[in-house]
């Protein structure tokens, strides 16, 4: 191929260029249907339209280049007019301004026109010259200007607004390089080289306005790639860290702002605004009555000069939405953040049910706590104003049992007996709810303890209860713990004063104390297993209740309030207790206290 055939098929391929880009341009317009965006795919159709002349130009020859040049011009200069205007509607210019410069434009194009219509192309030297300067002055400032403003205002924006931005002044000036180097070397404009030169340049701008005016996923994926780290963090910081929903709402909205480029908004959650950012609350409460609700993302037009466009992002499964405003350049170069947002809101939501999930167990424990409060309290109340009454009740019974049970019948002395043997009992339940009252109230002081040492002194006082039995007492290697010294032989007697109990009808009793392997974190497992009555597994969450018994009080002896004790005891060291059984095969009670942590070196039994 040859110079002068490549020339025509590079001009071709740039007009084709253009015109894509003014479609997609157009595209975007008819999407948005923003002002600013009209004159942007205005500016670069009108380009696109000179391009498509002079291509049909050289297919119909002089004829058509003659009458078409017209139309040429005017649409030329309002190509760069139509970028001064989106920049008016951006960056407002004063009225005077605006005036100004729409009458030089028409001046311009008249006196293009007239000069034409009057001498054709043999105009004289000095009004040619006054017109392609007048032309260029004219055009290159309306160009010039919005793509210097808009590479400076790019610094305080977002990666992808700023790539964008700048991508787009850059295209322009270029375009004003390539048409005062057109007029400097107007005497080799028909030069193959110089021509190809110019294609080739023209071709090279394409690029940087499709970045502008339409960039590609993957080019938007590049530009933000350094922002993605900002984005983990945000996110981090949101799911992980807020404590509840303010907290949550303020930095939400803080990253919001910084991840989209925005100059202000806040949260809201239903009617209330949890958080505002860079705004009055009155005016938050006017943008909220102007955006409305919902759950899908919208853009809302505020007006006002420079124009301010709110993005609404309704947070999913959620009364709550975020509400950011956006300056003049938000509807044009910012199409990337509002996708990201979406994405953005989805993990805000996750956050936000995380937080409210915590709030409603922190509620709750907190109700938990008071209640059992109150009913330590009321147990210890009703506890202590009863002991008196018992013990004139029984003070009395047994002086009447000790000293006239000769005077009275027999069936009297019975009924007294009752009394007598009722009123033990109940001394006996008040002493354990008040002993198990107590347990919330008291302070723990713990040390290191053999627990050896504590099953010994629990055996000691439960002497009496074994006595005469033929007990077998195994007792395993047992390590060192730190707890309350007096609350862990609690737990041991208890246990240990149950296996007695319920091992009572057997000729030959085995009890044993020992640990096993716990979970990981956990430490060792306690347990103290007899060969006694046992129980049905089905009713094993009624251990531990007070006042819980699995079997007849005439059959096995208590007041059903040990076993409570012994899981509240367990409770406060940070353990847990179960336990395990067969009805008439014994039963197994397992406990652990605090974390591995806490446990010394084992001792030998």
């Amino acid at each position: 191929m040859t110079p002068v055939t490549i020339v025509p098929i590079l001009q071709a391929a740039s007009a084709a260029a253009f015109v894509a880009i003014a479609a997609l341009s157009i595209r975007d317009w008819l999407g948005t249907k923003a002002v600013s965006q009209m004159y942007l795919a205005l500016a670069i159709g009108c380009l696109a339209a000179v391009s498509v002349l002079g291509q049909v130009g050289k297919l119909l020859g002089p004829g058509f280049t003659a009458v078409s040049s017209y139309f040429t011009i005017v649409i030329f200069l309002a190509s760069g007019l139509a970028l001064m205007l989106f920049r008016d509607s951006v960056i407002p210019l004063m009225p005077r301004t605006r005036r100004l410069v729409l009458g030089a434009a028409a001046l311009t194009a008249l006196f293009l026109i007239a000069l034409q219509l009057v001498y054709g192309r043999n105009a004289p030297k000095p009004l040619q010259f006054a017109a392609l300067v007048a032309f260029i002055v004219v055009w290159s400032g309306c160009v010039g200007e919005p793509s210097i403003r808009l590479w400076l205002n790019a610094r305080r924006r977002t990666a992808v607004q700023r790539a964008r931005m700048r991508a787009l002044s850059l295209g322009y000036l270029g375009i004003i390089a390539i048409l005062l180097a057109a007029v400097f070397t107007a005497s080799l404009a028909k030069e193959p080289a110089v021509q190809i030169g110019f294609a080739l340049a023209s071709i090279a701008i394409v690029p940087l306005l499709y970045a502008g005016f339409a960039a590609p996923t993957w080019l938007r994926r590049a530009w933000r790639q350094g922002e993605e780290s900002k984005f983990q963090q945000a996110t981090h910081d949101i799911v992980i860290f807020s404590t509840d929903q303010t907290a949550l709402a303020r930095r939400a909205l803080e990253w919001a702002v910084r991840l989209t480029g925005t100059d202000s908004g806040f949260f809201a959650s239903g009617t209330a605004i949890l958080a505002i950012h860079g705004m009055s609350r009155d005016e938050a409460e006017q943008v909220k009555a102007l955006a409305g609700s919902g759950d899908r993302q919208r853009t809302v037009p505020l007006g006002g000069r420079p124009p301010r466009t709110a993005i609404v992002v309704g947070l999913p499964a959620s009364e709550a939405s975020l509400v950011l405003v956006g300056g003049p350049f938000t509807p044009v170069f910012g199409s990337d953040e509002q996708a990201w947002i979406q994405q953005y809101a989805s993990l805000v939501a996750t956050g936000l049910e995380r937080v409210r999930l915590a709030e409603q167990v922190t509620a709750r424990t907190r109700e938990l706590e008071s209640a059992n409060r109150e009913l330590e309290a009321f147990s210890y109340t009703i506890s202590h104003d009863l002991r008196a009454p018992l013990r004139a009740i029984n003070g009395f019974t047994s002086i009447l049992l000790e000293e006239y049970a000769a005077t009275l019948p027999e069936d009297a002395r019975g009924y007294l007996q009752r009394v007598k043997d009722n009123g033990d009992h109940m001394g006996n339940l008040v002493d354990d709810l008040l002993a198990f009252s107590r347990l919330g109230r008291q302070t723990l002081r713990t040390q290191t303890v053999k627990t050896r040492d504590a099953v010994d002194r629990a055996l000691a006082q439960l002497a009496p209860e074994m006595k005469g039995r033929n007990i077998e007492l195994v007792i395993g290697e047992l390590p060192d713990c730190t707890v309350d010294p007096l609350l862990l032989e609690q737990v041991f007697m208890n246990l240990l004063s149950n296996a007695i109990k319920y091992s009572g009808k057997r000729e030959s009793a085995r009890i044993e104390i020992g640990t096993q392997p716990g979970r990981a974190g956990e430490g060792p497992v306690f347990f103290v297993r007899d060969n006694g009555a046992g129980f049905d597994m089905q009713y094993a969450d009624k251990l531990f209740g007070v006042f819980q018994r699995l079997h007849r009080s005439q059959d096995y002896e208590g007041t059903g309030v040990g076993l409570a004790i012994v899981h509240r005891i367990v409770e406060r060291h940070g353990g847990r207790i179960w336990a395990e059984a067969k009805i008439d095969q014994g039963a197994t009670f397992y406990f652990t206290l605090k974390g591995a942590e806490e446990w010394q070196v084992p001792t030998a039994a």
